[in-house]
């Protein structure tokens, strides 16, 4: 019979719980279960801590040429946006997938040189979104051919007379504003397609017109301004009318006497009455019996 243990015995022995498993294990294989165990939930902890929820971002991008779409044409700025419905983020980089430089921020604009399929990345932390876009060249558009350089002309004549109104205009294509001057001291200008001027003295004068405000088009044109033309009656002179030439009366014609008929005889007949008259056969009151 094993003798009774004393009180500090049974003391030691209280304090080794794991004085029957490590009877059977080998300690180191106990101490490198347990190492691996601390440093898994030390690894477990940190990634708790530092996780990141990347299903709550979205890439967004529109234009004020074609609003929301995935079409977009080339020299257009597009603007993009990183939606974010979650927790707040910060440092947003953008890749556009044309070779130009990353841009930094929430939103962003960029225009594409080229016509193509593009890949846009957004990066924020460990996390990353792709979204694809398609950039086509822009419709013909049916410009009109260039038209000629213009200058206005300046209708009117190149000569007038002092007192005498003289009118000048322009018809230029498109002309909607005109400005009148003479080239002179305090010179009114004056507006509208033509003007009429009234010269007050001989001489040389300018005009200059500018048309549609286009004052490196404008044109100048020289007039030679005449005394007026002598004259001795007022402009109002009427001529006198012409004078009437008096009709007379013609002269009453008075009827001539009927003359006597004479007698129609042929010359034969006429020699033979008169030798009957000369051998006495007939006499006068003969031939005056004759028949008219």
């Amino acid at each position: 019979m094993a003798p009774p243990k004393t009180p500090n015995e049974r003391q030691v022995n209280s304090v080794r719980p794991f004085s029957s498993i490590t009877s059977h294990i080998d300690p180191m294989v106990l101490y490198t279960f347990l190492a691996l165990l601390v440093i898994s939930v030390a690894i477990l902890a940190f990634k708790a801590g530092t996780h990141q929820d990347c299903s709550n971002m979205s890439i967004m991008f529109s234009s004020r040429e074609h609003g929301v779409n995935n079409t977009y044409t080339v020299g257009e700025v597009i603007t993009f946006k990183a939606g974010n419905t979650g927790e707040s983020r910060s440092g947003y980089s953008w890749n556009f997938g044309d070779s130009s430089a990353q841009q930094q921020g929430q939103q962003v604009y960029h225009s594409f040189a080229e016509a193509g399929d593009y890949t846009i990345t957004l990066q924020s932390g460990k996390c990353s979104w792709q979204q694809d876009i398609r950039v086509v060249n822009p419709a013909p558009v049916n410009t009109p051919p260039p038209v000629a350089d213009i200058f206005p002309v300046i209708e009117g004549p190149e000569e007038a007379f002092v007192g005498k109104p003289a009118t000048y205009r322009n018809s230029t294509p498109g002309a909607n504003r005109w400005e009148w001057r003479l080239q002179q001291p305090n010179a009114e200008t004056h507006n509208g397609s033509s003007h009429t001027y009234i010269f007050s003295s001989p001489g040389e004068r300018i005009i200059t017109l500018i048309v549609n405000g286009d004052s490196s088009r404008m044109v100048k044109k020289r007039i030679q301004v005449f005394p007026a033309p002598a004259t001795n009656r007022p402009d109002n002179f009427v001529p006198p009318p012409f004078p009437v030439q008096e009709t007379k009366p013609e002269p009453a014609i008075t009827p001539q006497p009927e003359k006597p008929k004479v007698p129609s005889i042929t010359d034969d007949e006429f020699r033979v009455m008169l030798t009957q008259l000369n051998n006495k056969q007939k006499n006068h009151a003969g031939l005056c019996s004759l028949p008219v």
